[in-house]
């Protein structure tokens, strides 16, 4: 297995895309080839109770926004440390689809110059995958009711648009796009890898 090259400094790398996109299983491989501390938001330990805290919410999408935002500052810190350490880390999810979601879901913050204050990423690769087979891989895998309110045509269309209007951020880094309706997961990595290789990151 490819791995970075320890001579050179740290990589941090954030995965976006749309549910069923392919984002979180090609996040995994490509931390793997990267020799990389993969990371998500909000963390497992978050994930046990976070279904909870949304519901207490009671369809607030500002008190959601907050409580999606504090796992991002959370991971940030946390890679801030890694990266000083020398670690590199990938991330599935950072701040792009936090606002993005938010946005769509009809949140009226309109907060995204804290983005000042995060850990840019070096790179952000957005997955790009059709809406018939979103919904065809979503369908495979079981849906949830978060997935599900993105599988319409306009809810599809609005969350690319809310995405694809934050890429100029600075935390997003360079912005990578990638089509995976096609190729298998092992071979998006790698293509993911060469991407990387071609904005001056070589596996050693």
């Amino acid at each position: 297995m490819n791995h970075l090259d320890t001579d050179r400094a740290p990589l941090f790398i954030a995965f976006e895309g749309l549910d069923g996109s392919g984002k979180s299983t090609c996040a995994r491989l490509v931390a793997e080839r990267l020799g990389a501390v993969f990371m998500t938001t909000p963390s497992p330990e978050v994930r046990a109770y976070r279904d909870d805290l949304i519901a207490s919410f009671d369809g607030c999408q500002e008190a959601c926004q907050l409580f999606y935002l504090s796992t991002v500052f959370a991971a940030s810190q946390t890679i801030r440390t890694h990266l000083a350490a020398g670690r590199s880390v990938v991330i599935d999810r950072y701040f792009l689809s936090t606002q993005a979601y938010a946005a769509f879901r009809g949140s009226r913050l309109t907060i995204d110059s804290v983005e000042s204050l995060l850990v840019p990423a070096h790179a952000t690769v957005y997955l790009e995958a059709p809406l018939a087979v979103r919904r065809e891989r979503l369908r495979q895998r079981g849906t949830s009711h978060a997935d599900r309110e993105t599988l319409a045509e306009a809810a599809d269309a609005a969350l690319r648009t809310e995405h694809v209007r934050r890429a100029y951020l600075d935390v997003v880094g360079r912005f990578i796009t990638v089509d995976t309706s096609a190729a298998d997961p092992d071979a998006l990595a790698e293509q993911v890898v060469a991407e990387l290789r071609s904005i001056g990151w070589r596996a050693a």
